[in-house]
């Protein structure tokens, strides 16, 4: 049976790269209490987020914008292309303007503010192309397509108002749902896991940073500097028996 002097100068006078790997190992071993302490919360709160997601469902509204002027699709260039696609740059600021929010949270009376509603509604221009994809997320699929719509038509009327003509053609209205989004649980609890494993062993080494105790012949090597010559073990001397039970 190998001897615990043994052990120290088996794994503790090799090369320090692997002295390095094994204070790690034995880091984590010894810590597995806090790690666990820390990473338990963090992993309680994803499993938490992760069933309490609600059901959301998506809806699109697509629209097509042009300059104004009247053409067909032989006489539309690469010029008056790029000057729609510029058009409906700008039309994705002016579909999310407070003026045009306001009135749908008040036709509908939504129960959210403003700035909640500039965050779930998405408007943006199709890549390369004149079209501008509005959407909309809410957990009612019919309030969903509802107030997209609505969406739609104020800024319709709001572009009418500004520019003088109609330049915005709705390709396909939105319409309700009927399949929710993804809830991507699985992937929340592994995020978590992971999250919450990295936390307890950031806080472990942490804390082992600040430990001022000596653990192993190297840390006293360290401060008196000077080769260790041996190990003396623990024994256990009984007067009672004359020290023959002595370990």
């Amino acid at each position: 049976m190998r001897k615990k002097e043994d052990f120290y100068e088996d794994n503790f006078y090799e090369d320090g790269e692997e002295i390095d790997l094994m204070d790690l190992v034995f880091t984590l071993l010894r810590r597995w209490k806090l790690i666990g302490l820390v990473a338990l919360p963090i992993f309680g709160m994803g499993v938490f987020f992760a069933l309490t997601r609600p059901t959301v469902y998506k809806t699109d509204m697509t629209m097509m914008i042009s300059s104004g002027r009247n053409f067909n699709a032989s006489s539309l260039d690469g010029g008056e292309l790029s000057v729609n696609q510029k058009l409906a740059t700008t039309y994705a600021e002016i579909a999310k303007s407070n003026a045009i929010l306001k009135n749908v949270i008040k036709k509908y009376d939504l129960e959210t503010t403003l700035k909640t509603l500039q965050n779930e509604v998405s408007i943006a221009p199709v890549k390369d192309t004149e079209l501008l994809q509005l959407t909309y997320k809410n957990s009612d699929p019919a309030l969903a397509a509802a107030v997209t719509n609505e969406i739609g038509n104020e800024f319709m009327l709001k572009v009418r108002e500004v520019m003088n003509f109609q330049n915005i053609k709705v390709v396909e209205a939105a319409e309700i749902p009927r399949e929710v989004l993804p809830k991507r649980r699985g992937a929340i609890l592994i995020i978590s896991l992971i999250l919450s494993g990295m936390t307890g062993c950031m806080v472990a080494f942490i804390v082992e940073f600040f430990f001022c105790k000596l653990r192993k012949p190297k840390d006293i090597e360290k401060i008196l500097g000077a080769s260790m010559l041996g190990m003396v073990p623990d024994f256990k001397f009984s007067l009672v028996d004359g020290g023959k039970n002595e370990q």
